[in-house]
């Protein structure tokens, strides 16, 4: 596609959409509609184009077919893995709340004022509101699968996931003042948060250059040392996660949150790791 080429080659080039706007004397959201692929240039413009990218007018307009179409699956994909790990820490997290409330807790409002109390078990009733967001996340990805305009699909991942998270917050936001051991239940929630994370950085899941992921020299330069770091830390800091998990739920003690360094151990070895590694 025009709008795809165009991106890539202008990228390439090291021009910004206002570089390129300037230089063809058009606005920014001109470009900008060029390649979001809501219009197009006419032949005097893509010409003009063509000379400013160093590229022919054939490679602009030339269908990248299966290659684009590989790149959007990966990135649907990739959103919808994200929603799974999201649950995966809602899910955790009702465990945590569970373990840190006492025995009896409110269980509904009526204009803000509790009307009901409930056994803590109650906690749990909130996975059904998880699982119905994943579902209907994965109904989603499949039904939308063929659509051509995948920025659809982008927004329902990312909308799924943002309820995710919006309805974990407002759990929280209930039973807070409730919550005994502030630092154990904070300990937890990191380890949870850590352990999420790292199984988002494994190679397969995460490309090389994505926001997560151990980024040092040696990993940005080489795809290898990339994967054989992350994929590294992502088994390190796992392990990690569900020890001081487990230690955090099983026993309450004051320094519960120095069981947190063990995480900058582990990175400290990993970026060693990387710096040896060989390709």
């Amino acid at each position: 596609m025009f709008g795809d080429n165009l991106k890539k080659y202008r990228i390439e080039k090291g021009y910004s959409q206002n570089d390129l706007a300037e230089k063809l004397f058009v606005t920014r959201q001109c470009v900008s509609k060029w390649e979001k692929g809501v219009t197009q240039p006419d032949l005097q413009t893509l010409s003009k184009i063509s000379e400013l990218l160093g590229v022919s007018a054939d490679e602009l307009i030339a269908d990248c077919g299966g290659e684009c179409q590989t790149k959007a699956a990966d990135k649907s994909m990739f959103l919808f893995v994200m929603n799974i790990i999201v649950a995966a820490f809602c899910v955790i997290a009702f465990l945590i709340l569970w373990r840190f409330l006492p025995s009896r807790i409110p269980a509904h409002w009526t204009h803000g004022a509790i009307d009901r109390y409930g056994s803590r078990n109650e906690i749990f009733i909130n996975l059904v509101t998880v699982a119905v967001f994943l579902v209907t996340d994965l109904i989603m990805f499949f039904a939308l699968k063929r659509l051509s305009d995948k920025r659809v699909v982008y927004v329902c991942h990312i909308v799924f996931i943002l309820c995710q998270i919006a309805n974990f917050i407002l759990i929280f936001a209930l039973y807070d003042e409730y919550l005994s051991d502030d630092i154990s239940v904070a300990t937890c929630w990191v380890a949870d948060i850590f352990g999420c994370l790292s199984v988002a950085m494994h190679p397969k899941i995460n490309k090389q250059n994505c926001f997560l992921g151990i980024r040092t020299v040696e990993t940005l330069k080489s795809k290898t040392v990339w994967k054989k770091a992350n994929a590294l830390a992502c088994y390190l800091f796992s392990a990690c996660s569900v020890v001081v998990f487990v230690a955090n739920m099983s026993v309450i003690f004051e320094y519960s949150y120095l069981c947190l360094l063990a995480y900058l151990v582990l990175a400290v070895v990993v970026i060693v790791y990387a710096k040896k590694v060989k390709e």
